[in-house]
């Protein structure tokens, strides 16, 4: 049995597994790692995983972490609804691209009972949002049920065979929708007890926010899109060149493309009354790096933290994440754009190359809208989706206060 089910075996879930066994000693919990794989591929898949080499970034510590073939199974198995049943606290890892995420909601409703137990969902902000914050405000079976957003991934991190690179995030910020919310932050810190080694309460801290704060802190459609599909980079991609995403990937020419973008989603995130960051202020807090005097210099000073490497081919560019996440993303936000009433030019030309650029690399563009019609069921404009975003117990008829005031 299992005290925590983490959902998806990439990168993120299997860092977060490792990182709860290897701390288990402070927080005591059993984690185990579900994938919406079949036994068969996720067991062939977990093979090299049972020992694996942890080497944070930050700290230049390096641990072995041993890991037993049990914790790792599959979501559509029967054992692995049990654990999904058995567990206390359930975390998706699983990106937030559409049709895995109206899957995953499927699954968590229609097959387990979620009284009392906390569902944390990894880069909740931006594209699903406000489909997660309808599905809470539409389900009355979550009554009792704690649900906590984060901003985006504990870590930095990345996977080589049975390595594992990774730093864990100063800072990340969460929205909770709870009953009783300190109690849900509380578990949630527990699962990272480092705390103390920062002086603060868990590493990483979780930073309460209202949700429509957590809608814009992402801003992958940007900084991820933009760079894959930028026509230099593209080519490069063309001819089989991996570049490292978020430093050779950017140059002074599309840096400032980019820093006009990450204007105009602050000023977005104004429109709907929510305090945003720009994406250099983002980096600073969540890996204590000093300012730079441009949005350019800014990601050249990330050399020692970004080691992503780009595509390596057109082929595995139509369906990467950069395009099947964060796309969708960008439609959540021109959408909401349009329920503020803003006008983004540079946001809007923005949008053009990249349908030109998608159609360029052969990227099927209708999975997606799939986020398109349940935007469409949200009333009230921008008004009705702040409300959904910071108080959907509240406007499912409950009278409890979502989130703790802020300090």
């Amino acid at each position: 049995m299992s005290d925590i089910v983490v959902i998806g075996a990439g990168h993120v879930g299997l860092t977060l597994l490792a990182d709860l066994e290897l701390t288990k000693h402070h927080h005591r919990l059993d984690a185990c790692l579900l994938s919406l794989e079949s036994s068969a591929s996720i067991k062939e898949r977990s093979r090299d995983w049972t020992r694996l080499v942890m080497e944070n970034l930050v700290t230049g510590e390096v641990q072995t972490c041993s890991l037993s073939d049990s914790q790792f199974g599959s979501l559509r198995s029967e054992e692995g609804r049990r654990s999904l049943r058995d567990a206390g606290i359930i975390v998706v890892t699983v990106p937030d691209i559409p049709h895995l995420r109206l899957e995953l909601l499927d699954i968590l409703e229609g097959s387990v009972d979620l009284e009392g137990k906390l569902i944390v969902f990894v880069r909740g902000g931006q594209g699903g949002q406000p489909v997660l914050g309808k599905w809470i405000q539409d389900s009355p079976r979550l009554r009792d049920t704690s649900v906590v957003l984060v901003e985006d991934s504990f870590y930095g991190t990345r996977v080589i065979g049975n390595t594992v690179q990774y730093k864990r995030k100063i800072s990340v910020n969460v929205s909770l929708y709870s009953l009783d919310p300190d109690r849900a932050l509380t578990t949630l810190r527990r699962m990272f007890p480092l705390g103390g080694q920062i002086g603060r309460p868990s590493w990483p801290d979780m930073q309460v926010c209202d949700g429509i704060d957590l809608l814009f802190a992402p801003l992958g459609y940007i900084i991820h899109v933009g760079v894959a599909l930028d026509p230099d980079n593209v080519e490069k991609t063309r001819q089989g060149i991996r570049y490292t995403h978020y430093i050779d990937g950017i140059s002074a020419r599309l840096a400032q493309r980019l820093d006009l973008l990450d204007q105009e989603r602050v000023l977005l995130a104004q429109a709907f009354g929510a305090r945003a960051q720009t994406f250099p202020e983002i980096i600073q807090r969540q890996y204590g790096l000093p300012p730079q005097e441009s949005f350019f210099d800014m990601m050249q000073s990330c050399r020692g933290i970004y080691r992503s490497l780009s595509c390596g081919s057109i082929e595995e560019l139509r369906v990467s994440r950069v395009l099947t996440e964060d796309v969708p993303a960008f439609l959540t936000i021109r959408w909401l754009a349009e329920q503020a009433g803003l006008h983004m030019p540079h946001t809007e030309a923005y949008f053009d190359d990249v349908m030109a650029a998608l159609r360029d690399v052969g990227a099927d563009f209708q999975p997606c809208t799939m986020y398109l019609p349940y935007l469409e069921k949200i009333d009230g404009g921008a008004e009705g989706v702040r409300r959904l975003l910071n108080e959907p117990l509240v406007t499912a008829g409950r009278t409890e206060s979502p989130v703790p005031e802020r300090g």
